[in-house]
């Protein structure tokens, strides 16, 4: 038996202790017998040590008939001098569980000690528990809370009643220790954090009332509605606060997507010579001044599927390299200061190689947009927008998905050009896929292959008739000269 004797008895945890090289937690109860000390009957440790076992098997045994009474309050050693109760319970004030559930699991520590009259005590609180709870009369007391109910339970006077505002301020915090501060951190603090966290009035208490002014900003059965309550399910559980009825009762099911219009290539062209006119009742710098590079960057994210902000991550020296015979683009994620441009494992190719030379994608443009990343992709909507294109810039990246498809390029390799994993795509993109585009999908695949596979047919029957025509004609010449070449030897 190997015993920490250097420790001193008060800080001595026998659940350390090892047999044989193995811990006394991984021995099977049925062994605990097997146990003989290698010091004397009369050491500190080895007593504290058999009475650890003892006590714990004894727990076990204890568990085992409350399992057949149909108990589901356990008992749990929680040290090697306390016994705690483990059930699920309501959840506590200001608590909430997984996935919003009004019920969690805990371990309550009353007090009972690891001896035979601990467990015995122990046995009986765990029945008491089980029938409060199944006859649903059970109540978080103060001996039940333990620490929690100081907090709880503070006086009014020691009380400090902090604002919505101070509160978001702290959960800001909150968030940052688990999230890294880059753009794309930002991003998500800013549109699926703060921008629902607004909602509440900043200047009030966080409350019922303040909760219900923010839920009646919104629409039932809206996206804006759905995630508003997953943030305040959130952001109730940090400040302790339970406000999960009220929540509860303005919750509706995130809607189905809407069908989203996806651009034709006819439509893309078209797109490609309106947003070149400088439109004078936006006669703005950039309108009048930046025609080509618009063009630029509306070619760009047509032919290779881009999302709008890794136009501004382009390895413009790789893309123009004499050597890029293929017109792959490469990302370089470090330009946009962390963003989704790190997912790509290979080069982007235009699945219209010829769009590269139409829209004169090698002559490089860049528009000049001044201000951060946010800013220039929000231009290019803007820009969308004002030029009555009809679609937006995230539309050519759903094109170009589709078009894909409709190359029969396997999904796996279109997952990796476009960025996102294989469930990704297959979650998102085909779910644009409508009912025309799939028609247009099965003209192109099936019929027109059919139709070249005729034509095909045709021409090979041409050829073969012409080649057996010929061999005819070849055929009478031979006898011809056969025939003359008997006459001659006939006559000598």
């Amino acid at each position: 038996m190997t015993l920490l004797t250097e420790k001193k008895s008060g800080s001595y945890d026998p659940r350390k202790a090892e047999w044989d090289g193995i811990s006394i937690e991984r021995w099977e109860p049925s062994q605990w017998k097997q146990w003989k000390p290698k010091h004397a009957l009369n050491d500190e440790f080895v007593k504290t040590e058999r009475e650890y076992l003892r006590i714990k098997h004894a727990i076990a045994q204890a568990n085992t008939a409350l399992s057949l009474d149909k108990v589901k309050i356990k008992l749990k050693l929680t040290s090697a001098n306390s016994i705690g109760l483990q059930g699920t319970f309501p959840c506590k004030p200001g608590d909430v569980g997984k996935n919003g559930s009004s019920r969690k699991q805990y371990t309550l520590s009353l007090g009972f000690v690891a001896t035979d009259v601990g467990i015995k005590a122990a046995i009986a609180k765990a029945r008491e528990l089980d029938l409060l709870l199944v006859t649903k009369q059970f109540q978080w007391t103060p001996q039940l809370l333990g620490k929690q109910t100081q907090k709880l339970n503070l006086p009014p006077q020691e009380k400090k009643v902090k604002l919505i505002a101070e509160l978001i301020a702290q959960y800001e915090q909150e968030f940052w220790k688990t999230h890294v501060k880059n753009r794309q951190g930002i991003r998500t603090w800013e549109t699926h954090y703060l921008r629902r966290l607004k909602k509440l009035p900043l200047d009030r208490p966080l409350s019922t009332e303040s909760l219900e002014i923010a839920l009646q900003k919104t629409k039932p059965h809206t996206v804006s509605r759905f995630y508003l309550v997953w943030q305040l399910r959130k952001f109730c559980k940090f400040c302790g606060f339970d406000g999960l009825k009220i929540i509860n009762s303005y919750a509706t099911p995130l809607p189905a997507p809407s069908v989203r219009k996806i651009p034709s290539d006819d439509e893309i062209l078209q797109g490609f010579t309106k947003i070149g006119a400088p439109l004078s009742q936006y006669a703005s710098k950039e309108n009048l001044t930046l025609p080509a590079q618009w063009q630029w960057a509306y070619g760009m994210l047509a032919t290779y599927g881009l999302r709008p902000h890794e136009l501004f991550a382009i390895d413009l020296q790789a893309f123009t390299d004499a050597a890029n015979t293929f017109h792959l683009v490469t990302l370089n994620p470090s330009l946009t200061a962390g963003t989704k441009t790190g997912e790509r494992n290979c080069g982007i190719p235009p699945l219209h190689p010829h769009w590269v030379d139409l829209f004169d994608l090698k002559n490089v443009k860049v528009p000049v947009l001044g201000g951060k990343l946010s800013n220039k992709t929000a231009k290019l909507y803007i820009k969308f927008r004002t030029s009555g294109i009809g679609f937006r810039p995230y539309d050519l990246r759903h094109a170009y998905a589709v078009r894909g498809h409709r190359l029969q390029i396997p999904i796996k390799t279109m997952a990796d050009y476009m960025g996102h994993s294989v469930q990704e795509h297959t979650k998102t993109y085909q779910r644009w896929m409508s009912e025309d585009a799939n028609l247009e999908i099965y003209k192109e695949v099936v019929i027109q292959r059919r139709g070249a596979t005729k034509e095909a047919l045709q021409e090979r029957i041409k050829e073969l008739q012409a080649e057996n025509f010929a061999l005819k004609a070849e055929n009478e010449t031979l006898k011809k000269i056969l025939i003359q070449h008997r006459l001659g030897e006939l006559l000598k």
